[in-house]
């Protein structure tokens, strides 16, 4: 039988994703995460993933804004090498499978909104904490992705700080909580490290009792609960889920960020939230469902 081939193309790491059948939601037949590199290495991961095994399509994910019709990356803030290029197209005229993009908000927030934490609600807020922050509003099974297929961007929401974002605004949401973030505040407050770290060793560091680690992961959390705010004031979800590979560790990051949002709610009637279920797989599982869609 035919499957489907989901790409998560991430700014640190790409997940590849094979899915039995044509319908999106049939059992997973391999799973693969590789360190992110330009289109012609994608490529050779895609044929070694992909091996003997018949695939009807695939689609995969953009990290920015692009022209659907045709496409062609607007902006890329953190994988510029996109930028003006069809990365879908590339793909699949070298490895010879049709295929399409999918914003990587969109992919997370409908992998999540239909098979994930927010499958039994109808109106769904999805944001995604990686190297960069992605989120999708979907109601009725529908995503609201604005006139111009931007919507859902709260990562680039300022919200506090001086500190200078790669989409060139001051105070995004991304400097604070951002994975390829975390590390950069943490050697700001901490002399030792001279090495860029990792979202993980800010974590672990703050398990250990480091204080400026801790005081890092302080910060972010009440940025995310400001934007949580935010989110409430102009959407009004129903509900909020939260995944990413920053929210693998939800007790420094996402748990304060909801008790945060709580205390500090006035006139918000705050919508239910919830952590993601199906973890840093959700745009590649995303990115399946647009596949499937394509096929249909």
């Amino acid at each position: 039988m035919n499957a489907l081939l989901g790409i998560d193309y991430g700014g640190t790491h790409t997940k590849l994703l094979l899915v039995d059948g044509t319908e999106g939601d049939g059992p997973v037949l391999a799973r693969e995460s590789v360190p992110t590199a330009g289109l012609d290495v994608l490529v050779q991961d895609v044929r070694r993933f992909v091996g003997d095994q018949p695939v009807a399509r695939f689609a995969m994910t953009v990290a920015g804004t692009f022209d659907a019709a045709t496409g062609v990356v607007r902006r890329s803030v953190n994988m510029p090498w996109l930028d003006g290029t069809a990365p879908a197209q590339r793909i699949s005229a070298a490895v010879g499978i049709p295929g399409s993009a999918v914003q990587d908000g969109i992919a997370t927030a409908v992998g999540e909104a239909t098979l994930g934490a927010g499958r039994d609600a109808d109106d769904v807020f999805v944001i995604a904490i990686g190297t960069g922050i992605a989120g999708a509003h979907i109601v009725g099974g529908q995503v609201r992705a604005g006139a111009h297929g931007g919507a859902g961007e709260v990562g680039h929401v300022a919200i506090a700080g001086a500190h200078r974002c790669s989409c060139g605004q001051t105070g995004c949401l991304e400097t604070l909580i951002g994975g390829g973030q975390l590390g950069l505040r943490w050697v700001e407050q901490s002399a030792s490290r001279a090495d860029p770290p990792t979202a993980r060793d800010v974590v672990v560091a703050a398990e250990a009792g480091d204080e400026a680690a801790q005081a890092v992961l302080a910060q972010a959390s009440d940025g995310l609960a400001r934007a949580l705010l935010q989110v409430s004031a102009l959407l009004d979800p129903g509900v909020i889920v939260i995944g990413g590979g920053v929210a693998r560790s939800p007790s420094w990051t996402v748990h304060p960020a909801f008790e945060r949002a709580r205390r500090e709610a006035t006139f918000h009637r705050l919508p239910e939230m919830r952590l993601a279920e199906l973890g840093v797989w959700a745009a590649a599982h995303g990115a399946v469902l647009a596949a499937a869609d394509e096929v249909g």
